[in-house]
């Protein structure tokens, strides 16, 4: 699977399906960040399916038995919520993020190893620092008013889930950090060993 994918996409490997820790040459530091945003990512993924009973849960309740409850209701946004929060940091790692290839697929080796350095480091990694360092400021409102939810019947501690916004973009940041290393790792390393 992995050598069709190679043959195909010739692209950095920290862009590569499944790319993890767990590969040969993962050490130090992207190592390190690497293996915790998947660990976390796959938690995450594990939400998927609590998230899919809850709504089927909630859907049988309401047309079979007539019964609807606006904390389950919030419950599942809830767990929407952390979901994007801790997966946006492991979908940017296993390179299935939204990405503009229109011109990056015409570069030279060279051009694209420097840009898989340079744009995590100048864009992804800064810009998710200042949102999560931004987004600081809101959720200690949340938590100085103990908010919760305004409908009667609704959970309480929204404060909990908005503490997910930064943490969220904290854990894009890391991930960028990773990409970062990857990229100088393999800055001056021949073709072969950037793609196998």
């Amino acid at each position: 699977m992995m050598d069709e994918f190679q043959e195909k996409w010739p692209e950095p490997r920290w862009l590569a399906p499944n790319r993890v820790a767990s590969m040969p040459d993962a050490h130090g530091i992207a190592g390190v960040l690497d293996q915790l945003v998947a660990h976390i990512g796959r938690a995450a993924a594990w939400l998927t399916l609590i998230l899919v009973l809850l709504v089927a849960g909630d859907v049988l309740f309401r047309y079979i038995w007539h019964v609807s409850s606006v904390a389950e209701q919030e419950f599942e946004w809830h767990v929407l919520a952390v979901i994007a929060m801790l997966g946006a940091s492991y979908t940017l790692q296993q390179g299935e993020h939204v990405r503009v290839d229109i011109f990056y697929q015409r570069y030279s080796l060279r051009l694209k190893r420097w840009l898989d350095i340079l744009m995590p480091a100048l864009f992804v990694v800064p810009t998710m620092l200042f949102i999560a360092w931004q987004s600081l400021h809101f959720v200690g409102m949340s938590w100085e008013v103990n908010e919760g939810s305004p409908d009667p019947g609704g959970l309480p501690g929204r404060y909990l889930i908005k503490a997910f916004v930064p943490l969220g973009f904290f854990l894009i940041a890391i991930q960028g950090i990773a990409m970062t290393l990857y990229g100088i790792t393999n800055l001056n390393q021949p073709e072969q060993t950037t793609h196998g």
